[in-house]
């Protein structure tokens, strides 16, 4: 419909703009950032989040929201092996970070994963991924990157994490 009328155009576009900001504001009350609880697992943590400004989780409603764990090599062996260890930490780390919400591993809807050397490591992911969660399985994307923050790094991943109806909330 084209309105050729200055003034209808405006009203239009005001009764448009009370839309959005309506949409807006319930989308804020519902699950917006400012309405989130950090998830800080411990003093290094805390300083983490005050000198670079990023949670390790936030908990936005019944959501765990947690930012990209680096994984490392670890111990001895191959390649593999030692992947596989710094994949067990890394899941190990979650573990602890997403207890205080009542969460478990098998609360994750989606994974995010980026890998410095996707073709070597897919295989190791899988088995370890396949070890510790159970079905169904989360959906799951897998990056291949040239490079994490961290230059040590292998793989990061993030998780998306949705609570049962049982678990109880994290400073609330």
């Amino acid at each position: 419909m084209r309105v050729s009328n200055p003034l209808a155009r405006l009203r239009m576009g005001g009764v448009f703009a009370a839309l959005l900001l309506m949409i807006s504001n319930v989308a804020t009350a519902d699950g917006s950032r400012q309405t989130a609880t950090p998830i800080i697992p411990d003093a290094q943590w805390q300083k983490i989040y005050e000198d670079y400004g990023f949670s390790p989780a936030l908990l936005i409603g019944d959501t765990v929201h947690v930012s990209g764990i680096i994984v490392r090599l670890k111990g001895e062996g191959t390649y593999e092996e030692r992947y596989a260890a710094g994949l067990r930490g890394t899941f190990a780390f979650l573990e602890r970070l997403i207890e205080p919400t009542g969460a478990t591993l098998d609360d994750i809807i989606e994974m995010t994963s980026f890998h410095t050397d996707i073709a070597k490591q897919l295989p190791t992911i899988l088995s370890v991924r396949k070890s510790l969660m159970n079905k169904p399985h989360p959906a799951w994307t897998a990056v291949g990157t040239t490079g994490l923050a961290d230059p040590n790094g292998q793989t990061e991943i993030k998780f998306l994490i949705k609570l049962k109806p049982r678990a109880t909330n994290v400073g609330r």
